[in-house]
């Protein structure tokens, strides 16, 4: 029997590496001779980072730049050779991830993609940067990418005084005008793409504040508040760079990061096909039985993007069974044999935040359910 492992990480928990080889050696004890590959994935979210520089043996450069609370923190980004060459790889989470901030801490309203501004400009006037990939997941922030603007060297004219750095979802209402060119001129030449794992919109029931806010600690009055600033910050972007922002997918992920990017005449990508293409997914399941995938929650947002239900359309297409191994599911979830799922496991009930103790179980829970599949039957049918 033939197996692919291709998870993507459990925010939180574990890598994809890691889940990969728990997910193998649980495999093993039951089918010895399995022939087993792994392909960690990733999507353009947290993680990005690490499967790229894994895969393509680049390098990381570790820095200091400001957490979503403007504190202080090591951060890494990375460079690898693409066939652009020389590139750039950026994760934004690692400046402004959800992962840097408590549970307590989470309030969009004053969090600030202003670091991963700071890394883009290290890896310019640092290293001579040419092409950029941003990837955009797992940020804790709704503030449109007008920290990261700034961190770039953006000028605004606002209603009231603002920070000097910093400015984050709270501010978004207050800005009248914003020129771009010294971003313009600090970037020139350089050619950029932002890696999406989610192709929503800015603004409405399925964009930035409405749809994910309440993931990033919102409550419906800040969410309120967060639509109504990121409406207006649209409008003053789309005026200076000439182009109807809030009308192109891919502009509310990360926060509203996708518009700032396209606002620099960025492209945005899917982070999976990305990477799939850079680790030859495609070419890896071929020859495949069954393909395994996975995440730490996997919700209606898994269907925009995301990289578990990417890999199962690949495997549908290739007519392979494919199931997933979840940290968590939502209940209810109708679509997920429509997207080439024949079954998803969850470990838990409900999602693992922080260093609760369930995280000691999660090797355990892999044990269970692997021993479930495995130890009576050979296969899975679709």
């Amino acid at each position: 029997m033939k197996i692919l492992i291709a998870p993507d990480k459990f925010k939180g928990v574990s890598t994809a590496q890691e889940v990969s080889e728990i997910i193998r050696n649980q495999i093993q004890k039951h089918l010895p001779e399995a022939q087993i590959r792994l392909c960690p994935v990733a999507d353009g979210g947290e993680g990005t980072l690490t499967s790229i520089i894994y895969l393509l043996k680049g390098k990381t450069i570790s820095t200091t730049v400001n957490d979503p609370l403007m504190r202080p923190k090591q951060a890494q980004y990375g460079i690898a050779q693409l066939p652009e060459k020389e590139t750039g790889i950026i994760e934004m989470a690692q400046s402004s991830g959800l992962f840097r901030l408590t549970k307590e801490e989470r309030n969009p309203l004053e969090t600030t993609s202003y670091g991963a501004g700071e890394l883009v400009s290290e890896a310019v006037k640092k290293h001579g940067i040419r092409h950029l990939r941003i990837s955009l997941g797992g940020s804790a922030t709704i503030d449109g990418g007008i920290g990261f603007l700034q961190a770039l060297g953006a000028g605004f004219k606002s209603k009231s005084t603002l920070p000097p750095r910093g400015l984050s979802g709270k501010h978004l209402s207050l800005i009248q005008s914003i020129d771009l060119e010294p971003v313009r001129l600090l970037l020139k030449g350089i050619d950029i793409v932002g890696l999406v794992d989610v192709q929503v919109p800015v603004l409405g029931d399925h964009g930035a504040a409405r749809f994910f806010g309440p993931q990033k600690g919102a409550s419906p009055e800040m969410v309120d508040e967060l639509e109504r600033g990121l409406g207006s910050f649209e409008a003053v972007l789309s005026k200076e760079c000439g182009k109807l922002l809030k009308n192109e997918r891919g502009s509310g992920a990360a926060g509203g990061m996708g518009m700032a990017l396209l606002a620099l005449d960025a492209k945005l990508e899917s982070g999976f096909d990305f990477v799939a293409q850079t680790l030859k997914l495609e070419e890896q399941m071929k020859g495949c039985d069954l393909v395994i995938t996975g995440e730490g929650l996997m919700d209606n947002s898994s269907r925009e993007g995301k990289a578990p239900v990417a890999v199962a359309l690949m495997a549908k297409k290739m007519g392979i069974p494919c199931i997933a191994i979840v940290g968590a599911a939502e209940k209810n979830l109708s679509w997920t044999k429509d997207v080439g799922l024949s079954q998803v496991y969850a470990l838990f009930e409900t999602p693992i935040i922080g260093d609760e103790p369930r995280k000691l179980e999660v090797p355990s829970r892999f044990a269970d359910i692997l021993s479930a599949i495995f130890a009576k039957k050979p296969a899975v049918k679709s």
